[in-house]
């Protein structure tokens, strides 16, 4: 089986491609900078690194790359300098390469799912629970403000409620793992929620090997790929 990983020498995006290596599977790479990868990494086999920005890639080109994946997974995020988070350029690079991704997706020859790292800020709308968690004065400001000044965050939300509204009721098969605070760590025990069960002020955290080590679940296990296809999970490490 091949995965398609676009953002794979990000601090997530590096730990899945290395899980994803490691159980066997060919790892097609879209980065834009290939010397990020560590040597062992870049020589291995199973990996197939191509050079690119997704967004400069036609949709035939996308396809293509598409072509024997059982999955594309996207770690993409906002470079931590000011080009990354307020450049315009790069103002909605998760959200528009997502939908570049599914409307290839929707031309493959056969069914690929899509995995979306996510992001724990995000509320699903149509959750009375989810509301709940983050129904207080304080933590809706933050969201508020957020949302006026950082537009990393808007490109996030803009990317989760794209799979929840447009695609909940297409043929695509979908997923947006949700983690809260990343931190760096092994693979530990980790928990699954569907719905948010922590104020943004006492946030659980989670190693990124953690997120990597659900979503290559999330590829190569049909049990779970059944229970959380089309949802959002939210991922803490087990206290």
């Amino acid at each position: 089986m091949a995965v398609l990983v676009l953002g794979g020498t990000g601090k997530t995006g590096l730990h899945l491609v290395q899980q994803l290596l490691a159980r066997g599977f060919q790892v097609k790479a879209i980065v834009r900078s290939p010397e990020k990868l560590p040597v062992d990494v870049a020589r291995h086999s199973g990996l197939t690194v191509i050079t690119a920005k997704v967004l400069d890639l036609t949709d035939e080109a996308i396809v293509e790359h598409l072509t024997g994946c059982t999955a594309v997974i996207s770690c993409l995020g906002h470079e931590g300098n000011y080009q990354g988070m307020c450049g315009k350029a790069s103002q909605f690079l998760v959200s528009d390469v997502l939908r570049r991704v599914c409307r290839a997706v929707a031309e493959a020859q056969s069914p690929v799912k899509v995995i979306l790292m996510s992001t724990g800020l995000y509320t699903k709308p149509d959750s009375a629970e989810d509301v709940r968690v983050r129904n207080s004065c304080g933590q809706r400001a933050l969201l508020c403000l957020l949302s006026s000044c950082l537009p990393p965050h808007n490109d996030n939300m803009r990317a989760a409620e794209f799979l929840r509204t447009e695609l909940m009721d297409k043929g695509i098969e979908w997923c947006g793992v949700r983690p809260e605070l990343l931190i760096d760590g092994e693979v530990s025990q980790y928990e699954l929620h569907e719905n948010l069960v922590c104020s943004i002020f006492s946030a659980g955290q989670t190693t990124r090997a953690n997120v990597a080590h659900f979503m290559c679940e999330l590829v190569q296990e049909p049990s779970m790929w059944q229970k959380w296809n089309k949802k959002f999970p939210l991922i803490y490490n087990a206290a």
